[in-house]
């Protein structure tokens, strides 16, 4: 008898849930008929962590069934980034989407963004939506208010010039060899760009963050490296940080503990859990040498990690204090500091990444802008020894600038930005109509579609053109404008904008100058086609999206390029 009711509870289980999920959905679709604002419905929440885990192997095993287009098409993650603007076009600026769990308002309206950004008071952000951040705890991204003005403070100071010089040396360095392994080393044709952005990202990071400084490997070069055991203490650091941000999925689900611990999980997840934990280890072990450094009174390498310790400190730890000294106030503790300098290395290396991937690919199909891009390079940066090649020059390569501006405005990692209602109902304004959104509703001003919608960036918004972002006769006259607008705000704006925002556009200028000065790079045709027919192929894969913990391209093992040499012209 005990073993028949243990069934019959296990049996119930699936037929409660389902119940309970269609009267939250019922709930959820009242609430948002009552605001009077158009709505679709989904009956999967597909922001939820069983979703993030288990939705790319679901979609691909309903791929190759018939009558699944149209669910994959509204339940793979990041259709936002896909459709772009089109949704808009069907329900209008404002649509919700109703799901079990939440609703969530559509935004593709400047001016109404532009509100809702300003009332952070009414509009604060939607922490729930960053929980999986919080490997580490609390930080800059996870937290509001009075905890958030703490971060922000010691945020703002980290983020230096002398640092951004740092990432320029680096970059240049980098993307040399990285070139380099392309030329020469890399099999071809090279189809590898996605995995190769995200090591030379990684690289970069490594010597912002911690001064240490990587030569450029393939990740076929790494296992090969740590089959031969040459591995050190240094090396770990990146491979852990690079292994939490490919798991961070299960890291949020699991948690570090059952990671390392629970005998069942697969041994990747095992791997995942002491990630976690040597990255804490390593970041521990040189916040405490930067804090005995500020005991002695000595100056250590400027890095980020240095940066936002002594940024920290008024007057040093209390752990480290002599006997009968004054205790200090820490402005950031110990575990803020590792949180911090977790996201700040997720936020360096993965969305810059993915947007170099994705940069790379639409070039690739776009040889007329290579030429472009060149001809600039050259005609600011003479000699061909990158360590000639000054920091200062970075602000006059606009075509470079125009060449990020228009593959985030296409193709943004982030995709939205998130706000809420919180514990009341806010009332907003579009075309002279008034709405009230009621309380607990998740608001995300849709950067896919306010950033190619017509009405904002003409009839050719869909098409990948950098020279939309220039004006001016020649060179020296050229005019780039600002990277914040009313209808363009990658890096966000105003006490929410990036703090690494100025990091990643030296970063990203800094490689273009290496790959596009002397070089070019080209589509492979495969299976007959023609170059031409390789280019559209490459800038169509390019632009498909789907949404991992970010959203990136969905299949760039298909982008198969070389590159070259440029003729010298006399």
């Amino acid at each position: 008898m005990a073993w028949l009711s243990l069934l019959i509870t296990l049996s119930a289980l699936p037929f409660t849930f389902v119940i309970w999920t269609l009267v939250c959905l019922f709930r959820n679709y009242m609430i948002a008929r009552s605001t009077g604002i158009p709505f679709t419905i989904r009956y999967i929440t597909t922001h939820g962590p069983l979703w993030l885990l288990f939705s790319r192997p679901i979609i691909r095993i309903l791929s190759h069934l018939p009558f699944t287009t149209s669910f994959i098409n509204i339940y793979r993650r990041g259709w936002e980034g896909r459709s772009r603007y089109r949704n808009h076009m069907n329900f209008g600026d404002l649509f919700i989407i109703v799901t079990p769990t939440n609703n969530w308002l559509k935004v593709c309206n400047a001016a109404l963004s532009n509100d809702i950004l300003k009332r952070r008071d009414e509009f604060g952000r939607d922490l729930e939506a960053f929980e999986v951040l919080n490997v580490y705890g609390k930080n800059l991204a996870t937290t509001d208010g009075a905890d958030w003005n703490r971060h922000r403070k010691v945020a703002a100071v980290t983020f230096t010039e002398k640092n951004n010089e740092l990432v320029w040396r680096e970059s240049l360095k980098e993307g040399s060899q990285m070139l380099e392994y392309w030329l020469h080393r890399s099999a071809k044709p090279i189809k590898t760009l996605a995995q190769d952005s995200r090591i030379f990202t990684l690289n970069v990071l490594a010597a912002a963050l911690f001064d240490k400084s990587y030569p450029f490997e393939s990740a076929a070069e790494s296992k090969l490296r740590e089959k031969n055991g040459k591995k050190d203490i240094a090396s770990e650091y990146r491979d852990s940080l690079s292994t939490i941000l490919k798991m961070i999925i299960p890291i949020l689900i699991f948690g570090e503990k059952k990671l390392r611990e629970a005998w069942w999980l697969p041994e990747t997840f095992h791997k995942a859990g002491h990630a976690v934990k040597d990255f804490r280890t390593y970041v521990t072990d040189l916040i405490n040498e930067e804090r005995v450094l500020i005991a002695e009174g000595k100056q250590n390498s400027p890095n980020l990690v240095t940066n936002l310790v002594r940024a920290c400190e008024e007057e040093g730890d209390e752990t480290i204090k002599t006997a009968g000294s004054k205790p200090s106030r820490t402005i950031l503790t110990k575990d803020e500091i590792i949180s911090d300098l977790f996201v700040f290395a997720f936020a360096g290396n993965d969305t810059t990444a993915i947007t170099l991937t994705f940069l790379l690919a639409a070039m690739a199909a776009n040889p007329k802008i290579q030429d472009w891009v060149s001809e600039e390079i050259k005609y600011y940066l003479k000699g061909s020894d990158v360590s000639e090649w000054n920091y200062a020059q970075c602000v006059k390569l606009k075509r470079c600038w125009a060449v990020i501006y228009e593959t985030l405005r296409l193709c943004h990692p982030l995709s939205q930005i998130v706000k809420t209602t919180g514990n009341q109902a806010r009332s907003i304004s579009l075309d002279g109509k008034s709405y009230l959104i009621p309380a607990h509703t998740s608001i995300e001003i849709n950067l896919p579609a306010l950033q190619t919608h017509p009405r904002y960036w003409g009839s050719d918004s869909l098409t990948w053109n950098p020279k939309r972002f220039i004006s001016g006769s020649s060179m020296e006259t050229e005019v780039l404008p600002p990277d914040t607008t009313d209808v363009f705000f990658p890096w966000a704006f105003g006490k929410n904008v990036c703090p690494g925002k100025r990091f990643s556009q030296v970063e990203l200028v800094a490689v273009m100058v290496v790959l596009f000065r002397d070089h070019g790079v080209e589509p492979v045709p495969e299976n007959g086609e023609t170059v031409d027919q390789a280019r559209m192929k490459t800038g169509v894969i390019a632009q498909d999206i789907e949404q991992r913990l970010l959203h990136e391209m969905r299949q760039p093992e298909r982008v198969a390029v070389r590159w070259f040499e440029r003729r010298s012209v006399a």
